[in-house]
């Protein structure tokens, strides 16, 4: 049977991933307090989980704007340090430090949210372009959010200072750290838009001038 967006297999994984954002939720308020909820990674763990079970592709989207780019680089030194057992840039190194099974198992989502994100857009396919829209917003709201419930020891999304390990002037790092999400945003954007497979409306033009010239 072919697997479909409609399957109750997508729907358990939609609970699941609402519900490991909500422990998330939890675990971030209890480590760095209220500002501890507005992690990128949370929020997108559970609004996808969200856009899967009411099959909305623009929310998904919006999420995967925000996470895509990052959650290569987190694979990527992640893999690196499991295989080689040496440091990339430092930024998975938490990971393998001795830490609570919570966090652990809310981390691992960097690995399987992604892939399951885009092969939901896949099976859902989007129908606006227009989910840039809410990743700027959510973005910024946040960046306001962060800097005025936290500091720079907590430095959730790294508005504080820069999460790589390398010094950037504080007095230009906003601009950076806002030029860095937005180019993120339209590179994501441009892809998903841009890929046949993820977008309904192209894959019916194709279909309507197909049939058109085979009469």
């Amino acid at each position: 049977m072919r697997f479909k967006i409609g399957n109750t297999a997508w729907t358990l994984i939609g609970f699941f991933l609402v519900f490991l954002g909500i422990l998330a939720f939890y675990n971030g308020f209890n480590s760095v307090g209220l500002s501890g909820i507005l992690w990128f990674s949370y929020t997108a763990l559970f609004l996808i989980g969200i856009g899967i079970l009411t099959r909305n592709s623009y929310l998904i989207a919006s999420q995967l704007n925000i996470i895509l780019i990052p959650y290569i680089f987190w694979n990527i030194d992640f893999f690196y340090v499991l295989l080689t057992g040496n440091t990339l840039w430092g930024v998975t190194n938490y990971f393998f430090q001795p830490r609570p099974f919570l966090a652990q198992l809310i981390s691992m989502q960097h690995v399987f949210i992604v892939p399951l994100a885009l092969l939901a857009i896949y099976f859902i396919k989007l129908k606006r372009k227009d989910f840039w829209k809410l990743s700027i917003i959510q973005v910024a709201v946040f960046f306001f959010l962060v800097r005025f419930l936290s500091n720079v020891e907590g430095n959730v999304n790294c508005v504080f200072e820069n999460c790589l390990g390398f010094y950037i002037n504080p007095m230009i790092y906003p601009i950076l750290w806002f030029l860095a999400y937005f180019v993120m945003i339209a590179l994501t954007t441009f892809l998903m838009t841009n890929v046949k497979v993820f977008n309904k409306t192209k894959i019916n033009q194709k279909l309507i001038r197909d049939k058109c010239l085979s009469n």
